[in-house]
Parts: structure tokens; sequence; C-alpha cells
């Protein structure tokens, strides 16, 4: 028998053999002709999925698995992880260019990337947004490679009392990072939480407040919601004013300019990404927690906070950047533990078991080898999505020009589509336009449509975990403060919520 070091020195070689070969089969299926072609046709994809209001990773996963089922599972992930890729970049160009977010991640670039679309400066943000999503997805893939086997624990380390008050930061997060009222968007958050209550319960299983429909039994949809409350409130916002996005003659952004910015930018970028990506370890927390909070800190540490939501670059960086490094993040949970970390990944999951994989220690243990084409892909997909909106910038920020008689009846007829096709339910369309005019109310009123969506997008998570908790304890309301996670959540909660009188602050001393 071998001594100790002997067999440790041995078990490594053989760990090494397996990585280094699993690498090779996975480099041969990525970089072969016919991966090329999957993976550009998967990025253009998923680019233009992602800049249809209200479609996105989730969609376009869902419409591509049944296509997939006759393919081995390397070709199946190359183009799954490959369309995944471009939905995120597709989301910030409708979030510039429209004041519409493609998916929920992106809705924090609307706050600095619409006022410089209106500025004429759209091919300029949109450039911004390629550089800094794929400097934040080249991150987050590789801190995923780099530090998977010692991140992976971390993601077990949350409870459902961490979920809970992690939720309740997330909220917080995006009133405190409007520049309207704090009380009136943590309102709007309040109502986005109750509105999430219809339907079937999560913890007891009972229908509540459906008004007796059935139509409301599986709660208020999210797509539809999200349709309306922008696309379709910017469309009668256009229509009512009868004047293009950005006023005729400035077109004068161009993508050198938005490129130098993000390179002089690069800490925002880089630090918002890191953050963005220990979002994404998290699982069920998504992009959209990720993409507000390095908004916000991007906004706290800039010399000039004042700017932002004005038209500051550094706003459309830090999100894009946060929004896109969090899918390495998310990669960690789902293909290191079997627990989606988003949305998209959660449809990821299932396309794992049905071609017979099982995400988590197995997965990586049997088939280390569609795990390394999944990040093979996403690196790929992501240095090209960055290149077509370098190249494309200039040709998609004439969409600011197009006038109200023809771009209103187009992005409404994609909205249409958009919320009709996730569950094919007419009834979607009708809460679309319902949404719609609360969208345009609340934009009159100036209180955050984004903080009503973020509370439809983590109230579940928040009522869930909160009787979850108290099942736990029996009812004891302190095990919400029983760990130093919690403890450490609930400073963090106030910590944000008390940034607008730090402000408040800074402005009487300045003055």
């Amino acid at each position: 028998m071998g001594s100790p070091v002997t067999t440790h020195l041995l078990v490594l070689f053989v760990d090494l053999t397996r990585f280094g070969a699993a690498a090779d089969a996975a480099a041969a299926t990525v970089f072969s002709p016919f991966g090329v072609a999957l993976v550009v046709g998967g990025t253009l994809l998923g680019v233009t999925v992602g800049s249809i209001p209200g479609l996105g990773g989730p969609v376009a996963l869902s419409l591509l698995i049944p296509i997939t089922f006759e393919f081995e599972p390397r070709i199946a992930f190359l183009v799954l992880a490959a369309t995944l890729g471009g939905v995120n970049f597709g989301g910030s160009i409708t979030a510039i260019l429209l004041n519409t977010p493609g998916t929920a991640p992106n809705a924090a670039t609307t706050y600095d990337g619409f006022p410089l679309a209106k500025a004429g400066r759209g091919a300029e943000a949109i450039a911004a947004s390629a550089v800094a999503s794929g400097t934040g997805a080249l991150l987050g893939l590789a801190l995923f490679a780099l530090l998977l086997p010692v991140l992976a624990p971390l993601a077990l380390a949350f409870w459902s009392p961490e979920y809970f008050w992690l939720a309740l930061v997330g909220i917080a997060t995006i009133a405190v990072a409007s520049d309207g009222a704090v009380v009136d968007d943590l309102v709007a958050g309040g109502i986005g939480i109750v509105l999430t209550f219809h339907g079937v319960s999560a913890v007891t299983g009972g229908i509540r407040y459906t008004a007796g429909t059935q139509y409301l039994q599986s709660g208020v949809p999210l797509v539809p919601a999200l349709i309306g409350l922008f696309a379709i409130a910017q469309m009668v916002e256009l229509f009512a004013t009868d004047a293009t996005v950005a006023d005729e003659g400035s077109l004068s952004g161009d993508r050198v300019r938005g490129i130098k910015a993000t390179l002089e930018r690069w800490p925002t970028a880089v630090g918002s990404g890191v953050l963005g990506w220990a979002i994404g370890v998290v699982p069920g927390v998504g992009g959209t927690v990720a993409n507000f909070v390095a908004y916000l800190q991007a906004k706290e540490r800039s010399t000039a906070p004042e700017t932002f939501g004005e038209g500051n670059i550094a706003g459309v960086i830090a999100s894009e950047a946060a929004n896109d490094a969090k899918d390495g993040g998310s990669r960690v949970p789902t293909l290191a533990l079997g627990i989606p970390g988003s949305a998209s990944t959660a449809v990821l999951l299932s396309a794992f078991l049905l071609h017979g994989l099982t995400p988590g220690p197995l997965l990586i243990a049997e088939r280390l080898d569609v795990v390394f084409v999944v990040l093979l892909a996403l690196v790929c997909s992501n240095v090209l999505t960055s290149a077509v909106g370098l190249v494309g910038s200039p040709v998609f920020a004439r969409v600011t020009r197009v006038p109200p008689p023809v771009l209103v009846p187009v992005v409404f007829g994609l909205s249409v589509v958009g919320a009709f096709a996730v569950r094919g339910r007419i009834g979607d369309v009708a809460l679309m336009a319902g949404f719609g005019l609360l969208g345009y109310t609340m934009r009159r009123l100036e209180v955050s449509r984004i903080a009503l969506v973020i509370g439809l997008v983590l109230g579940g998570l928040v009522e869930e975990n909160f009787h979850r908790s108290l099942q736990i304890s029996g009812g004891d309301y302190g095990i919400f403060l029983a760990r130093p996670l919690s403890i450490g959540l609930v400073f963090v909660l106030v910590a944000v919520l008390a940034v607008p009188l730090v402000r408040a602050s800074r402005s009487k001393k300045s003055s």
C-alpha cells in the first residue's frame, strides 16, 4: 500500500486527467463547424427573443427544449446555453431605447439608459451595455469555474429566515435606488407583494382571493404585468406626446464613446460584476435584485450621485455588468447542487432532467463534459453578443427616431404576442392592458413601476419563507434573528433604508 501522500497525488492526477479529457471533449463540440454554427444561431435567437418585451430566457428555453430532444446532450446544451447567453443583452436594447426592459433583470438599465436614448445617445448606451455585459458575463463564468468547489456550500447556508430578509432587502433597494419618494415606492413594492397572494397558496395549498374566477387560480402572471407596466405605458406616453424618443437631429451618440466610457469606468464594471455574481449564487433571488443592488452601489460610490437617473452612463454599466455576471453565480446552485438559481436556470434544470441527466454532484462526477460545454457556449455567446451590440448599436439606435404612428403599433403588436405566447391565454392580454393603464398612471404620479414589479417577483419568496420559518420554529418569531446571517441581513436592510437620510445629510452639508 502506498503512503497517504502518494494516494492524494494519485487522486489529484486522476481528477486533473478527467478534467482535461472533459475540457477537450467540450472544446471539440463547441469549436466544430457545426458547433460554431449552433452558437451563432442560438445567440442571435437569444438576442431577438430578449429584445421582445415580456419574452426572455425561460420562454426561449421552453420553446427550444422540445427541439433538442433528438440531440445528444452536448449538442443540446450547446444550443440552450448559447441562446441563454444572448437573452440578457437583447433585453437591454429595449430597456435603453424604449424604456421597456426586455426582461425583469434589465429593469434598472432603464433608469439611465432611456434618458441617454432621449438625448440622442442611444448607440453610445448600447455599446456601453455590450462591453459591460460581456465583461460581467466572462467575469461571472470565470469565478464559477475557479471557485465552484469552495462556493457551492454557500448556496446551502441560506435558510428560510435568510431568504425572507433577502427578499425585503431587494424591495427596499429598488425603492431607494429610484429618485422618487421612498415611502411611495415602498408602498408600490408592498402592493406587488399583495398581488402575489392571489391563487393557490404555496404554504397551505388553499385557493384565495380569486373573486370566483378560474383565471386567478394560478396567480397574477408576471410577464403580462411586466409588458403592460413598461411597454404599453411607454407607448401610451409616446402616442399622447406624438414625439419620437430622441429629438430630430440629436442622434449624436456613437460606439467609440460607449466603449471608452466603459473602459474608463472598469472598476464599476468589475465591482458590479462581482456583486451580481455573488447575489446570483443565492438560489431563487435572480438577476433583478443583482441589477438594482449593483446600480445602488454605483450610485452611492459616485462623486455625482445626483446625475443617476438623468443619463449617467455608469448606471447602464453597473446594472448590465451585474445582470450578466449573475448568470455565472446562478450556475453554482444549479449545476453543483441541483437547485435553480433563477427562472432561466429552473427551465435549464428541467432540460437536464428531460435528457436523463441529474444536476448536482452526480452531473459533475459523471458528465463533466456537458458542464464544460455549457461554460464554453456561454463564453462564446457573450463574446458574440458584445460584438453584435457594438456593430449594430447605430442601427438599433435609429429606433429612437421612428415616428410614434409607426413605432406604437409595432411595439403594441409585439407586446400582445409576448403576453399571449407564454401561456396562450387571452386573459393575459387583457391583464396586460390593465397594467398598461396602471403603469401610465404611476408614471404620471412619479411612483416607481419597478418597485411594483420587484414586489411581484419576490412576493412569493417573502410569503413562503415567512410561513415556513414559523413552521420550523413552532410559531416563534425569534427564528428571524436566531442566526448571524439573518442578523447581518437585517443590518443590510437598515443600512439600505438609511441611504435617503445620508443623502439628505450630505446635501445639507454641501449647501
